[in-house]
């Protein structure tokens, strides 16, 4: 199988960023240019930002293989824009449909929805072959696109190339079944993040990373919400391999996972990638045991932002603190986890309130968009 190696999808994927220096031509590590060619004049426009202001940019370069191993392969590397990053930490953005029906962040699939005629124009213009792999390349907020576009091509009866994802740093992009349909659907995954950064941390629950239940390469192991973390040559210098299999993996933090938070262990919270998971857990397991964990799937079914999506689960806890002393003790529990995560200390009164709770929930995803603004402030 012709999969890239760590060290030429990092550089692929710092290609893309070139396409909005203007350049006459792709810069490119040996190692690279020896397997694929990039034409400066096959950069992809795509749309990103509100209803009212749809800016144009380049959003993709596509390149063709010309080695012996790659000759019959198209290598897609996907970059993102500032708007696109102000969408990323909007809590008020909704979700729509895939091509292949499954909700994800709409800004995401708008973005990719605008660029598809013209990848297909491309596709076909480079029929002169056939093609046998399809490598989806991006960083960031491209790595999202680069998720979306390979589902996208997996799920299209027009093509018949294996598709191939790799992604740095991308953030979560569609629920559950998004997650596990993209699994199946994408021939192979290589989703690479550093320690402490924050951006594959968001959009936070209900939203899922591809693979589904798999595993992730962990090029740094550090601990935190470390804005530097998220920088591409910080990941290109880490992953600087020829076989995924020298860097270290990981099974993917599950948020089925059972977690109950005691209140008395509330300061053995850190504010780092390892709580952010274990608090998403925490709070679908007590929605489950409360038996109000269909309310907040409706919620999300209709395609409902993260901040609607919290506002239900938020009225939820009130519900739940009421069922008895011990859920009301779990609810305590979560909440003061919660707390020492946004850094407002151990020692708040916890009160079981829907606009207490709500406060907590705007204090924690606060807390994460802070970190994931200053993350993508250096790629922007």
């Amino acid at each position: 199988m012709s999969t890239l190696s760590p060290v030429i999808a990092s550089d692929i994927a710092s290609a893309a960023y070139q396409a909005r220096l203007k350049r006459k031509s792709i810069s490119l590590q040996n190692s690279t240019k020896v397997h694929f060619k990039f034409d400066v004049n096959n950069v992809i426009s795509g749309t990103s930002g509100g209803f009212f202001y749809r800016p144009s940019s380049g959003f993709l370069i596509a390149g063709l293989g010309v080695s012996e191993v790659y000759k019959r392969d198209i290598v897609f590397s996907f970059r993102g824009t500032k708007t696109l990053a102000d969408i990323l930490t909007n809590v008020t953005a909704n979700a729509k449909g895939t091509q292949s029906g499954e909700l994800v962040h709409s800004g995401f699939q708008g973005t990719l929805n605008s660029m598809i005629p013209e990848i297909k124009s491309f596709l076909k213009r480079s029929q002169s072959c056939e093609v046998l792999n399809i490598h989806c390349v991006g960083h960031s907020l491209g790595g999202a696109l680069a998720t979306l576009a390979a589902n996208w091509l997996k799920s299209s009866s027009e093509i018949s190339a294996k598709v191939h994802l790799y992604t740095f740093g991308a953030p979560r992009v569609g629920g559950k079944n998004f997650s596990m349909n993209a699994t199946q659907r994408v021939d192979s995954i290589f989703r690479c993040v550093n320690g402490g950064d924050p951006v594959p941390k968001v959009p936070v629950w209900p939203f899922y990373h591809a693979p589904y239940n798999g595993i992730e390469y962990l090029a740094c192991r550090q601990q935190g919400l470390i804005p530097s973390a998220h920088d591409l040559a910080r990941y290109a210098k880490l992953t600087d391999f020829q076989s995924w299999e020298k860097i270290y993996s990981q099974k993917v933090a599950n948020a089925l996972e059972r977690v109950v938070l005691n209140y008395r262990n509330r300061l053995e919270v850190k504010t780092n990638d390892f709580w952010a998971d274990r608090i998403s857990a925490a709070i679908l397991t007590l929605l489950i045991d409360g038996g109000l964990a269909s309310f907040v799937f409706g919620a999300q079914a209709l395609g409902a932002g993260i901040a609607t999506i919290y506002d239900a689960i938020a009225r939820s806890m009130v519900k739940i603190s009421e069922l008895s002393s011990e859920f009301a003790d779990r609810v305590k529990g979560l909440l003061g986890h919660m707390l020492v995560f946004a850094g407002k200390g151990a020692q708040i009164a916890i009160k079981f309130t829907y606009s207490f709770i709500r406060w907590v929930f705007e204090l924690v995803l606060g807390k994460l968009n802070k970190a994931v603004k200053a993350a993508l402030k250096t790629s922007f």
